[in-house]
């Protein structure tokens, strides 16, 4: 039978009225034991993962609190490292370290839980260098000479096998070496004697072992003295996890190991560390070798006498989910999982991460990680009441349902009929023309008579059907023009593309809005692949904010366009901004030339010249003053023996001889510029000829009350010409010691690189004005008032030679600094 519109519609409206009435109740009805079961799990399943959650936001909270107190200890060794290595100090030291535990005693008829405080660090230990021990603080007792052994040999130290000297020996000042936990394994009987469990255990062997802090201790310059040692006792360990009551706030001594409601800690190896069952931790034997874990291939001897230490790595085959959960840990992940102990105790697990990324640790970026676990038994007794409440509801609901559900679907079947009738033969006769239409017989026509919605729809049809026609037609004769303009464009904006990467500068068209529309392959050069088109141009130029000015002031004032040049730092560039149409009311475009390496050479021509020019107008001047000065020289003094002149006349002669003999030097240091001797480079050591020439140079420095101080870092020898070097420091610490006031100082200072020697030379005195930076290296630019102006244009000449730089950083009033660069690569 076919499933016409009339059907369809019949059938839709006695669904939408009868059908969530239907639908419920026979689901209710054919479904009511499993629906109470379902709800029963998920309430369970609900109230798990809500324990579940709180279980492991509390292992979160303790693996923090460990986070925070491994630190705490790393603050401790650090303080021991720089205190006084005096008995009275470090035993003053290691007896405010105490803090309180909580343990039981007694027998199982009479315990007693016991709070008392002890020490934090079972050791500390300060050893030498070669491994002796030259104090030890052991459980509370100074250890004598006779008991101090050199712990270089793992054989010697407590445990048997422990390598914490040699490790910490390798690192620099300041490194932490922080070891896994170590100590003698407890067996099942040493721990529970007679009793049956751990639980009921008294005065059963407790376990000993300690987590090693230690640091290396440098002397001066470096020279390596020893180690110091703090041995954090297990005991605050396990103070953590020991006293954790799963779902309850109080506290407990012991926990019940059977009943699964416990905590441990398990370290990054996935060994346990703290555990109610003690031959459950980690420990070595009497030789101290690692006592090895608990597998499915263990001994029956092994495991009736409890040496068999966890290792949830290796406990895969008493649930799949330990191994599980310590991978998640070693990836910071916290989480829960079902798991069984190995009591047989059915139970959730938390676990969370404790961050610690020093010493062993390194490797997973965690100290290990925190588990609490809690059976899920006790939380199913509400969802099992739940249950048959939700029980009787449904059985009271079905009953309601079925009248109503009865009486609405015979008042459903009589509408749906009438309602689906009066519309769907209208509109059967619509679909067929509509099909006739879709095939291309445009003749067709719709005639109804009615005078409702459905008459006004075949009117509205048919004179689609003639609008259609003629619109097909404009369609198909529009498409094949749209088909030729789109290959025209395609190929214009292809040759536009080519030309425009083809420029050499960077062309940036913006919108009237001032927003980027393209950039080309020298935007990318110049600016860099940051500038996207549809960036604003304040964005753009943020940091060229005179070109972002440029760019308001030319478009609010619709002139100034042109070209201009601009320069950033040591760039130059050539900026243009032009219109896009005759008044921007397309935008505008910018372009961008870099014009840096043409500005460069212009100044460095420039530059060439005038040096040229002045050496030879210096070597001209010279050569024509020297003679005539030579005269006047011998002259003088011819005349200041002779016996008829008095003393004061006499004076007035030794005078004018000295202001020749100033002008003399005046000359020669032209002529120096001008014709300065060839270098001479030889292999020499920078660092002693700023020691010969400081030792020269400082007792004029003493005598003007300036400090000369000095910093030398060690370097090769390399090829220069030293008496160069030493002319050109000898410049700069005279200019320092003028500029210099008394009180100040000058430092010196020699640092090296992989391929550049660097000198400096700093003072703290009057500093240089801005304005008068870039003059410092012409020739005759001086500040004070007795120079030449020639001794930086002279240093600068034979760095240069060495193929080096000389750079000057200096602000008024507080100083200036001069930097040399030369390389260390041999000269050829």
């Amino acid at each position: 039978m076919k499933l016409t519109l009339f059907r369809k519609f019949l059938l839709a409206l006695l669904l939408i009225a009868i059908l969530p009435l239907v639908f419920s109740s026979a689901t209710l009805f054919l479904n009511l034991k499993s629906t109470s079961s379902r709800l029963a799990e998920r309430i369970s399943e609900t109230t798990d993962r809500q324990a579940s959650e709180n279980l492991e936001s509390r292992a979160r909270e303790i693996a923090d609190d460990i986070s925070l107190f491994l630190e705490d200890c790393e603050n401790d060794l650090q303080l021991v490292a720089s205190l006084p290595h005096t008995p009275e100090i470090l035993t003053t030291f290691y007896n405010s370290k105490k803090e309180e535990i909580w343990q039981r005693s007694g027998t199982q008829a009479e315990p007693v839980d016991k709070h008392f405080r002890i020490p934090r660090y079972a050791e500390l230990e300060i050893i030498d260098a070669t491994g002796m021990q030259k104090l030890v603080i052991r459980n509370g007792r100074m250890l004598p000479a006779g008991e101090r052994v050199n712990v270089a040999n793992p054989a010697n130290t407590r445990f048997k096998n422990e390598t914490y000297f040699s490790e910490t020996a390798k690192l620099k000042r300041g490194g932490v070496y922080v070891s896994h936990l170590k100590g003698f394994h407890v067996g099942k009987q040493d721990q529970l004697g007679s009793a049956k469990d751990s639980e009921s255990a008294f005065g059963g062997r407790e376990y000993e072992g300690v987590i090693r802090f230690a640091t290396p201790l440098y002397r001066g310059k470096g020279e390596f003295t020893g180690i110091a040692v703090l041995s954090l006792d297990h005991r605050h360990l396990m103070e953590f996890s020991q006293h954790v009551q799963p779902g309850k706030v109080e506290k407990t001594v012991f926990p019940s190991y059977k009943s699964g409601n416990y905590a441990f800690i398990f370290d990054d190896e996935g060994w346990i560390i703290t555990h109610p069952n003690f031959w459950d931790i980690r420990g070595v034997d009497a030789d101290g070798r690692e006592v090895p874990p608990y597998t499915e291939k263990s001994s029956q001897a092994d495991i009736d006498s409890g040496r068999i230490p966890f290792n949830l790595d290796h406990a895969g085959f008493i649930h799949p989910n330990y191994p599980v959960a310590a991978l998640s840990v070693r990836h910071g992940k916290s989480g829960y999982v079902d798991t069984t102990n190995v009591g047989g105790a059915r139970k959730v697990m938390a676990y969370a991460p404790i961050v610690y990324k020093k010493g062993e640790y390194a490797r997973h970026g965690i100290f290990g990680g925190v588990t609490i676990g809690f059976q899920t038994d006790l939380f199913h007794e509400p969802a099992r009441t739940a249950a048959g409440i939700i029980h009787e509801q449904m059985r009271s609901h079905l009953a309601k349902s079925g009248l109503i559900l009865s009486l609405t679907m015979l008042l459903a079947l009589l509408a749906a009929w009438w309602i689906s009738r009066s519309i769907t033969r209208p509109l059967a006769l619509l679909t067929e023309q509509t099909r006739a239409i879709a095939v291309g017989s445009g003749s067709s026509r719709v005639a109804i008579d009615s005078r409702d919605e459905i008459g006004e729809l075949a009117s509205d049809f048919n004179r689609m059907a003639e609008e259609l026609e003629s619109r097909n037609s404009r369609l198909m004769e529009t498409l094949s023009a749209l088909d030729r303009s789109r290959e025209e464009v395609t190929g214009e904006r292809n040759f536009m593309e080519g030309v425009v990467n083809s420029i050499s500068s960077a062309i940036l068209p913006f919108s009237p809005q001032g927003v980027l529309i393209s950039v080309n392959t020298n935007t990318v050069k110049i600016l860099g692949d940051r500038v996207l088109p549809g960036m604003h141009y304040r964005e753009i130029f943020s940091d060229w904010p005179d070109i972002v000015a440029r760019i308001e002031e030319t478009v609010a004032g619709g002139a100034g366009f042109g070209r201009k040049p601009f320069s950033a730092g040591q760039k130059y560039y050539d900026i243009g901004i032009f219109p896009i149409g005759q008044k921007m009311e397309q935008g505008i475009t910018v372009t961008i030339r870099d014009e840096t390496e043409k500005e460069q050479m212009r100044q460095e021509m420039t530059r060439m010249d005038r040096l040229a020019s002045l050496g030879r107008l210096s070597a001209g001047i010279a050569h024509e003053i020297r003679n005539p000065l030579t005269g006047i020289t011998l002259l003088l003094d011819d005349l200041h023996d002779h016996p008829s002149f008095d003393s004061e006349t006499k004076g007035l002669m030794s005078r004018a001889l000295a202001e020749i003999e100033r002008v003399e030097k005046l000359i020669n240091s032209l002529l120096h510029y001008a014709a300065p001797p060839g270098s001479e480079f030889r292999l020499a050591s920078l660092n002693a000829l700023v020691n010969e020439t400081l030792l020269f140079f400082r007792k004029v420095c003493e005598k003007n009350g300036v400090r000369l101080e000095s910093t030398l870092q060690e370097m090769p020898e390399f090829c220069f010409d030293p008496e160069k070097i030493r002319q050109v420091l000898l410049n700069l610490l005279r200019n320092s010691l003028n500029a210099s006031a008394e009180g100040g100082s000058i430092t010196v200072a020699t640092t090296v690189t992989a391929e550049s020697a660097l000198l400096t030379v700093s003072d703290n005195g009057q500093g240089i004005a801005a304005d008068d930076l870039p003059l410092v290296f012409e020739p005759f630019f001086t500040a004070s008032s007795g120079g030449t102006g020639l001794g930086l244009s002279i240093s600068q000449r034979i760095i240069e030679e060495h193929n080096g730089r000389i750079e000057v950083t200096s602000e008024k009033g507080c100083g200036t600094t001069i930097t040399i660069t030369l390389p260390l690569k041999e000269r050829v």
